[in-house]
């Protein structure tokens, strides 16, 4: 076939998404219910640009992340540049360029597309958009207890209950007091058993347990990482010695953030859970994950993290730093499987008809005119409504597409009522009519 007269594909780029007017309602509502909850709280919205200067990414994102998923490119210009990938990073850059000027603590959030080249899947596409909430300049777990509460109110603002999510947590220093303090292991090879810890949950104990030999750890060390992904908060001096637990700051910090979590009504939702390591470099501190109770989806939907020396790649200054991401995909999959999503109100209110002219000759440009005037008022008052485009169209064909629109009301005006200052007003679903002066109709709109 000649390749100018070559159809083109209709199907978008593998992994990344149409919305369609349909789709648009979901994910309006989403985005949302997002910005409301965040508001409550004071944090103020900002937005960077997509694509950011790669070494950001290559920095402090994550080996998989840049190595396997990242889409870069060089410019025209020879600079080495990335599509976002997740949002902390460039919320970093941009506080690290004002800092000093910003009131603090400095609390922010977003709503941004990110893109990695991963399989798609259920739940997961190359194109997704996040929520990132972020508190900057407070070190204390105070930040921590509130995100905390952004997250389970942002939940239960879309009807989740504790039956449904939870909000697992650990810290990275804990970790840190298990491969640093107790097994002694060189800082190569504590990161190389993290990552693999942070891989537990995909694979069969043999396999991990073989892993771990892999690695040079003898079995008393497996056997301690092992025990150590399994253990409460209570029994961790089991694997950690007491005297090792004591002075070290993740397990204070989760003890007193435990301790306001019980006291307020957020613990139902909040439980301790070493096995979350999550696999960002940048993560320094307390990090977390919500999942998804329901058999069919048991997962995790999305997660965040302490991050207080990430600032640290733009300079030697500190400001701690503790926030979450939660993408549209995975929280879509959550509220569809526990039947979550609401019926939409129909976005368009009334259809108005254009009544037809009865032969080519005739000019109808007065019925148009009306349909015109009356539409105007409708959206002077704040009503969403369409005009039916067509001066030829038989009104039954109006109507048809006024029905299949999902649209409740069609306004129907002809001869009679035109010179009478009057509609017939349709109820589509119930297919009841009435006749109404303008006057009353407009202040008395269904």
């Amino acid at each position: 076939m000649d390749q100018k007269n070559k159809k083109l594909s209709t199907q978008s780029y593998k992994g990344a998404r149409d919305f369609y007017p349909e789709d648009m309602r979901a994910r309006n509502y989403i985005f949302e219910t997002w910005k409301k909850v965040c508001r409550m709280y004071g944090f103020e919205e900002y937005d960077f640009p997509i694509l950011e200067p790669f070494e950001i990414f290559a920095a402090k994102t994550g080996e998989e992340i840049v190595k396997d998923q990242l889409y870069s490119f060089e410019d025209k210009g020879g600079r080495k540049l990335a599509i976002r990938p997740e949002l902390t990073p460039g919320t970093v850059r941009m506080i690290a360029q004002k800092y000093k000027e910003l009131a603090q603590p400095i609390k922010w959030f977003m709503i941004g597309n990110n893109w990695r080249f991963e399989k798609p899947q259920l739940g997961r596409g190359r194109e997704f958009y996040q929520l990132e909430v972020n508190i900057f300049g407070e070190k204390s777990v105070t930040a921590d207890f509130e995100i905390f509460s952004i997250i389970i109110d942002t939940m239960t603002a879309f009807g989740a209950n504790q039956e449904q999510f939870a909000l697992l947590l650990s810290d990275r220093r804990l970790i840190s007091a298990l491969l640093n303090n107790t097994l002694k292991l060189d800082e190569e090879k504590q990161e190389k058993v993290r990552r693999l810890m942070d891989k537990r949950s995909k694979m069969e104990n043999d396999e991990f347990l073989a892993s771990l030999k892999e690695l040079g750890l003898d079995n008393a060390q497996c056997i301690k990482v092992e025990n150590f992904m399994n253990s409460s908060l209570e029994s961790l001096s089991s694997v950690i010695p007491q005297d090792i637990l004591n002075e070290n700051e993740g397990y204070k910090s989760i003890k007193e953030l435990f301790g306001m979590l019980k006291a307020s009504d957020l613990g139902v939702y909040c439980r301790f859970n070493p096995s979350i390591i999550r696999g960002f470099d940048y993560s320094d501190g307390l990090v977390y994950e919500v999942f998804d109770k329901n058999p069919k989806n048991s997962r995790s939907i999305f997660g965040g993290e302490r991050f207080d020396k990430l600032i640290n790649i733009f300079g030697d200054f500190d400001l701690p730093a503790t926030g979450f991401a939660m993408g549209d995909y995975t929280l879509l999959e959550f509220l569809k499987n526990w039947n979550l999503l609401p019926e939409f109100d129909k976005e368009i209110k009334y259809f108005i008809t254009v009544w037809p002219q009865e032969n080519s000759d005739s000019n109808n440009s007065k019925y148009f005119e009306y349909s015109q005037q009356i539409a105007k008022k409708l959206r002077e008052k704040g009503e969403n409504c369409l005009v039916w485009l067509d001066k030829n169209a038989k009104i039954d064909k109006q109507l048809r597409y006024a029905d299949k629109k999902g649209i409740p009301y069609s306004i129907i005006a002809g001869e009679q009522e035109l010179n009478n200052s009057t509609i017939i007003i349709k109820n589509m679903q119930t297919q009841i009519q009435e006749t109404k002066s303008l006057e009353d109709f407009f202040n008395t709109l269904y």
